[in-house]
């Protein structure tokens, strides 16, 4: 195997390809800068044409190329997988929601082609997060939440609230709840859960 067909971190020569400065990379990866610059001067060596590469996408960069808030937001992201070794999931709290959420949303867009290359590859660092989850275990799972917000309802004689809350179960349960309240004003609760609801608590359309 030649020098140039094998590096120790392909992610971070794709990274580097694709215009992103060794500061850049430093940020998502998390990695010491010293480290960083010292694979990519190696990487330069063996693969003469690396820079010019490199060189060439940053000129092309668009003035918004990745702005700001969308890194932020990446980052989250990323400290997320690492601390929990899994993509946030739209069942968890009202931040791990919001994380889930915005996942979402970049697959979108790359499924519509509509996701520039250079945040493709920044997303490639979370595996998976392009694979569209199984539509049974969503259900399996919001229906195990309906289940234990009836159980706590009947052992409270209560809603949860997601807000104020005793304990972490009942956290856990109000934020779902306020989910699907937030669901139902943007018309993206699905028909069935929202009968589910109705038919299990009658009123909890009334609560904010």
């Amino acid at each position: 195997m030649s020098p140039q067909s094998f590096s120790l971190h392909p992610a971070w020569d794709r990274m580097y390809s694709s215009g992103m400065t060794v500061q850049e990379i430093v940020d998502f990866t998390g990695r010491a800068r010293s480290t960083v610059h010292r694979h990519l001067q190696l990487r330069e060596r063996v693969n003469e044409g690396l820079r010019a590469v490199h060189d060439s996408a940053r000129e092309a960069r668009d003035p918004d190329w990745s702005p700001t808030r969308w890194q932020y937001r990446y980052k989250e992201v990323q400290d997320f997988c690492k601390s929990n070794g899994r993509l946030p999931a739209v069942h968890g709290d009202e931040v791990e929601h919001g994380l889930a959420s915005w996942v979402r949303s970049q697959f979108t867009l790359h499924r519509r082609g509509a996701l520039p290359a250079i945040r493709i590859t920044q997303m490639d660092m979370a595996p998976g997060w392009d694979e569209t989850p199984p539509r049974t275990a969503l259900d399996d799972h919001w229906r195990n939440r309906l289940c234990e917000l009836a159980v706590f309802v009947a052992e409270t004689g209560q809603m949860p609230g997601y807000k104020k809350f005793s304990g972490e179960h009942e956290h856990v349960l109000g934020v779902w709840l306020h989910t699907q309240h937030q669901a139902r004003a943007e018309g993206r609760l699905l028909a069935w859960r929202l009968e589910a609801l109705d038919a299990s608590f009658s009123g909890w359309r009334s609560r904010e």
